[in-house]
């Protein structure tokens, strides 16, 4: 007679999980494709916080306040993880949903605290003036940036994710500054006058918004059908025939080797804290489609363009779980209080290779 077949399956979970968290963390995602059993086991947080603890626990750090190597103390669990050098404060985790490379943020903290947690990339709608993602741009002042291109219904954002500078520029679509054959504005002075009359009408338009008590909300910027006259701009981004872009005199720029033709202007704000404002307010600005994968933006108050590119790079598990999840992550990334402005937290962009 034959001895009884003897499984890993036929093991209690209980064992499994101990078995599993003795395994290299490299080894784990591979063994969610042997069987059900082991997908649905592998994901519980003892497993991941036995390796993580062997892998990583105490490593050693020469930054921060401690100008000697010290110890810092690296924490992961789930789609969340700490490096710390002071233990005074924990931050809050939620749970890893899919194992990859996978996109992230870094939130500075006090105490030499820096929490990565996940970043969704924006959906995508046919009517988009272009494809959204990810765009680089480089400010003089602050050096790289790289900030999140996405659209809800009348305005597109564009939301710094690194850098310095916390900020989020906003463009009203259906506010399109129109150019001549002769190209875009050379002259500051002009360009300032058409924009600020465009600001002048956004308020009065605000105004009788909430007059009517017709605000918009902010939950409309998942894949929400988009306006007919923004419907006719995002077709038309792409037939629509360039014309000659030149800086106006006086506007400084930290990139001279921006596209010489534009194809369309928009009206748009940069959300920030700029010297002598305790708070982020908006500035009126000019919004430059150069094309699919070239945007600007110039600042009237700065009297400053920055040329955003767009990140080629590609990155797994991006896409967001539901509408609210996206529309959350990207209300997160926005500065919120004048401590937050005050301390210049800057969120900053990685990416790793999960265990």
């Amino acid at each position: 007679m034959p001895p009884p077949r003897c499984s890993l399956q036929n093991l209690p979970v209980e064992l499994l999980v101990e078995i599993f968290a003795s395994l290299p963390g490299t080894d784990l995602p591979s063994l969610t494709l042997a069987c059900t059993k082991f997908y649905h086991i592998l994901p519980i947080d003892s497993i991941w916080r036995r390796r993580c603890r062997a892998e990583y626990g105490p490593v050693e750090c020469k930054a921060g306040r401690h100008r000697r190597p010290h110890n810092l103390h690296m924490q992961i669990q789930k789609d969340r993880f700490n490096i710390k050098t002071g233990h005074r404060k924990d931050s809050p985790t939620r749970p890893w949903d899919a194992w990859g490379r996978v996109l992230v943020q870094e939130v500075r903290q006090p105490c030499d605290c820096l929490t990565y947690r996940r970043l969704y990339l924006p959906p995508s709608h046919p009517d988009d003036l272009i494809r959204p993602g990810l765009f680089q741009g480089k400010y003089d002042e602050f050096g790289l940036t790289t900030a999140m291109l996405s659209f809800h219904g009348k305005h597109a954002r564009v939301t710094n994710i690194t850098g310095f500078s916390i900020r989020m520029l906003e463009f009203h679509l259906r506010h399109r500054i129109q150019l001549t054959d002769g190209g875009f504005f050379r002259n500051f002075n002009e360009l300032s006058h058409v924009v600020q009359e465009i600001d002048q009408q956004v308020i009065r338009e605000q105004q009788q918004q909430q007059e009517d008590g017709t605000e918009e909300s902010e939950g409309h910027g998942w894949q929400s059908p988009a306006q007919p006259s923004v419907r006719e701009s995002g077709a038309a981004a792409s037939e629509e025939q360039p014309v000659l872009f030149v800086l106006p005199v006086g506007v400084r720029s930290g990139d001279q080797n921006y596209p010489r033709t534009c194809r369309m202007c928009f009206y748009g704000e940069d959300i920030g804290t700029f010297d002598g404002f305790d708070h982020p307010r908006p500035f009126p600005g000019v919004f430059i489609l150069f094309d699919e994968n070239h945007l600007g933006f110039i600042c009237l108050y700065m009297n400053y363009f920055i040329l955003y590119s767009r990140v080629q790079n590609t990155f797994q598990n991006v896409e967001a779980p539901s509408p609210q999840a996206f529309l959350e992550m990207l209300k997160n990334i926005q500065p919120k209080t004048p401590w937050e402005v005050e301390l210049n937290l800057r969120p900053v962009v990685s990416t790793f290779l999960m265990l």
